[in-house]
């Protein structure tokens, strides 16, 4: 079945990165034969965004791009776009601006909902891209801190998720994972890129204002609706997104997904069962197979998680939307 796609993706302040972003997901749509429509929502950018966002809406027509506004944040410039579509079928694919599509990606995650269709959401493997500075403090903080996405095996479930990964032997996948693999992975997808079955899935935090979290909650919410095996991730349909280098901006960003969850836990005690198995932990049978240079990265980044996780409980400032500030690079 053709379904019509929709691109969903807000955009906070990334004049040096929408360019890139638009045309890896020019040259995936090329290939589809399917109708798109992309929406690029503008939501508090004080930069060459909105310039760059109308330059790419004449250069690739073939995108049917339209621009909107909403208030900051990432949540908000969702919502609106969810709110522009007007048709109830048709599958949303919900990208960061800062990504790069890699060849095949999404037709990798259409294959999935076409195939299964019990399954509502369908995430991308995110892999950070190489530091390609000179700053060797940047360079080695790189490769520190983004240990975790060159290697998404150094961690599994806490618990027995099997049921939750349905089509690991029935359907297994043939890249970057094994079935075995996969009975133990997460049960989430990661919000740097999905594909949601129609706009119907869509849901939003409205109990709690200090739950500002867009990803962890629709993942909660969907296997609380729709029930295990509702969510995959594909290993083998990658985006590339650009690296820590910073110290800081690492612990303002997980900072913010501390406090989400945190509020996600007081606020929504229905998904308490859901939130217990997206619990990790790491994966000791793999690290020991890798290399004595992962071996350091990895413990070296599990200190720094640590430091911070500490330093998150004892911090003054505990309102996500307020820590939500700093940029990745």
């Amino acid at each position: 079945m053709v379904h019509k796609l929709y691109f969903s993706i807000p955009i906070f302040n990334e004049e040096d990165n929408l360019e890139q972003c638009i045309t890896s997901l020019y040259d995936e749509a090329k290939s589809l034969n399917q109708d798109v429509e992309t929406f690029l929502c503008l939501n508090g950018c004080t930069d060459n965004s909105k310039k760059i966002a109308l330059i790419l809406q004449k250069k690739y027509p073939r995108l049917n791009i339209k621009i909107l506004h909403s208030k900051k944040g990432k949540l908000k410039a969702q919502d609106e776009i969810i709110k522009n579509i007007r048709s109830k079928t048709g599958y949303i694919i919900f990208l960061d601006s800062d990504i790069e599509v890699k060849n095949g990606c999404i037709k990798k995650l259409i294959s999935e909902l076409d195939k299964h269709k019990e399954i509502i959401i369908v995430g991308a493997l995110p892999i950070a891209k190489v530091y390609a500075g000179s700053n060797l403090w940047k360079k080695l903080l790189s490769q520190v801190l983004n240990i975790r996405s060159k290697h998404p095996l150094l961690e599994k479930s806490s618990y027995d998720v099997r049921e939750y990964h349905p089509y690991a032997f029935s359907d297994p996948q043939q890249v970057n994972i094994t079935p075995d693999q996969e009975l133990q992975s997460k049960i989430f997808f990661h919000g740097r890129m999905f594909v949601m079955r129609s706009k119907e899935v869509w849901a939003k935090p409205s109990k709690c204002s200090g739950v500002v979290g867009d990803d962890t909650f629709l993942s909660d919410n969907t296997l609380y609706r729709y029930g295990k095996g509702s969510i995959r991730t594909r290993y083998d349909a990658i985006v590339y997104y650009e690296p820590f280098t910073s110290l800081l901006a690492h612990y303002n960003v997980y900072k913010r997904i501390y406090y989400d969850l945190k509020n996600l836990e007081r606020s929504y005690p229905n998904f308490k069962d859901i939130r217990k198995l997206s619990k990790l932990k790491t994966n000791k049978d793999y690290l020991c197979k890798q290399n004595k240079k992962t071996r350091i990265l990895f413990y070296t980044y599990d200190m720094i998680r640590k430091i911070e996780r500490f330093l998150f409980r004892v911090s003054i400032e505990k309102n996500p939307s307020k820590i939500w500030d700093c940029k990745a690079g």
